[in-house]
């Protein structure tokens, strides 16, 4: 496991374009706004409907939402709250609408809201389910009802409730990855009990206390891509491929404020990771004219030269848009020239014939922002002596930025220190949680950044509500945890990346 962090350093009137970042990276990435607008209805349509809740209720802003089916019929939007979140739930559907957090995706030990409206009356009950996904009501309800609408198509349930409920049966909402579970029926949930949903429920990995994201992208901005061409993907379960790009010419410095992940349809699950390093400005267009799996013993040799993360997506991420007031700079004699791009190829199941092009895509201004941005990795380093035994329900290894390296680092860079304003925790198969700790003088400060509940399918940037300073004299540790219970044999580093 390792975490990476973006930082761009706020301080005491930087020049223009001041590197605030040493050797490593952060990622961030927007977040769908959604925001309820009335709208006139067209001449002659006519639609019957039922509502129950109070007006204020229907101008509440959420910031953030997502379509939990692929159909699109099943749509949340949330607002974080203080300590409680406002929930709204709109589902193409007549019947109930069921919606709850798990700890795993599945029905067993999970918290659960059921909602609807029946016959002109809105209902909403508190559930879990024991170990064996009984279904049984909560005497504790912790879901309070805001608003409730029905027409001939589709459900709307707002509701919220507390962060922590102090009720056993029911999850903490957290900084952490959220299971998110959700069913329906086209008929309510009745006193005798609910009719099963069928194939017509799902689950979901989300973060639902990111802060909300401002910055606003022009639909206009130039870009550019770095994508593989048919690159084969062997019929083994992981391979890590490298490819040579050169950044497009651009007449001075401009900043990079927005990169998006192309990911080939139906490769979702097969495209793991992508990592964007800077290579030597020595090179020339002869390293262009082809790939080669990384960390081979006949990769080029030019590949080595590639050191410096400048960018990281894994997988379930969505695009990454810097701050405001933050910028990747491209354009620069020091700035990178040329690239290599890793694609981490995840195939457990031995597909054969499949052709990959994937990649990334990077939105660029000349219009400058205040602050470079730049990439710092903590975390395990990738080597043979890092195992994990068979059969541990639980195994952590620590990885240690040390007070000497960091302060080395930051005294050769940028003495006054560095801000920290989103992370990325990577881990593979066997992560269970990440925690990024720091310390300032020895004395331990809030967590950078953690996830208990991480999941290997969803890596999602963590935007800090408050930029963390990371000065001379701190020191980070990443704690990996790992589980390796349903594994027989010991789990080692394949092809210099721990599995």
């Amino acid at each position: 496991g390792a975490a990476a962090a973006s930082a761009g350093v706020e301080g005491a009137a930087p020049e223009r374009g001041e590197l605030r970042a040493v050797g490593a990276q952060i990622c961030c990435c927007v977040l769908e706004r959604a925001r309820e607008r009335m709208r006139p209805w067209p001449p002659l349509l006519l639609l019957s409907c039922w509502w129950w809740g109070l007006p204020p209720v229907l101008g509440r802003h959420y910031p953030h939402s997502a379509v939990l089916d692929g159909a699109s019929r099943y749509r949340l939007s949330w607002a974080p709250q203080g300590s409680a979140v406002a929930f709204r739930l709109e589902v193409r559907t007549q019947g109930y609408v069921g919606f709850g957090f798990s700890p795993t995706g599945a029905m067993a030990s999970a918290d659960i809201v059921v909602g609807g409206v029946d016959r002109g009356k809105p209902y909403l009950q508190d559930y879990f389910t024991d170990a064996d996904r009984k279904l049984k009501r909560d005497s504790q309800q912790d879901y309070h009802l805001e608003y409730a609408m029905e027409n001939s198509t589709h459900t709307i349930l707002v509701f919220s409730r507390q962060l922590h409920t102090c009720d056993v049966n029911d999850k903490s909402i957290t900084e952490s990855t959220v299971r998110v579970i959700w069913a329906y029926h086209d008929k309510d949930f009745r006193e005798t009990g609910p009719n099963y949903h069928g194939s017509n429920r799902g689950t979901k990995s989300l973060r639902l206390l990111n802060p909300e994201k401002t910055a606003v992208t022009s639909p206009s901005l130039s870009y550019f891509d770095l994508t593989n061409q048919d690159v084969p993907i062997p019929d083994k379960d992981t391979t890590y491929w490298c490819q040579m790009f050169k950044i497009p010419t651009v007449h001075g410095k401009h900043h990079v404020i927005k990169v998006e992940p192309l990911i080939q349809k139906d490769h979702e699950s097969m495209v793991h990771h992508i990592l964007l390093y800077q290579c030597s400005s020595t090179l020339n267009d002869s390293v262009l004219d082809y790939g080669h799996e990384c960390y081979h013993p006949n990769m080029p040799d030019s590949f080595l030269t590639c050191e410096t993360v400048i960018f990281a997506w894994a997988i379930g991420g969505e695009g990454f848009t810097y701050p405001p007031h933050v910028g990747l700079s491209i354009g620069t004699a020091i700035d990178p020239q040329y690239v290599l791009m890793e694609v981490h190829y995840d195939n457990p199941s031995y597909l054969e014939g499949k052709m990959d092009n994937s990649g990334l895509r990077l939105f660029y201004t000349p219009d400058l922002r205040r602050y470079d941005a730049g990439v710092i990795e903590a975390g395990l380093w990738v080597s043979l002596f890092h195992n994990i035994p068979p059969g541990m329900p639980e195994f952590m290894s620590e990885g240690h930025c040390t007070l000497e390296c960091l302060k080395e680092a930051l005294d050769a860079e940028k003495p006054s220190g560095i801000h920290i304003f989103a992370v990325l925790l990577h881990a593979h198969l066997a992560g269970r949680a990440i925690r990024v700790r720091h310390f300032h003088n020895g004395d331990e400060q809030q967590l950078l950044a953690y996830d208990d509940d991480f999941d290997f399918n969803f890596q999602e940037f963590q935007y800090l509500k408050e930029e963390r300073l990371i000065l001379p004299g701190d020191n980070l540790v990443t704690e990996c945890h790992y589980s390796t219970v349903n594994r027989s044999h010991m789990t080692w580093v394949r092809n210099y990346k721990l599995p």
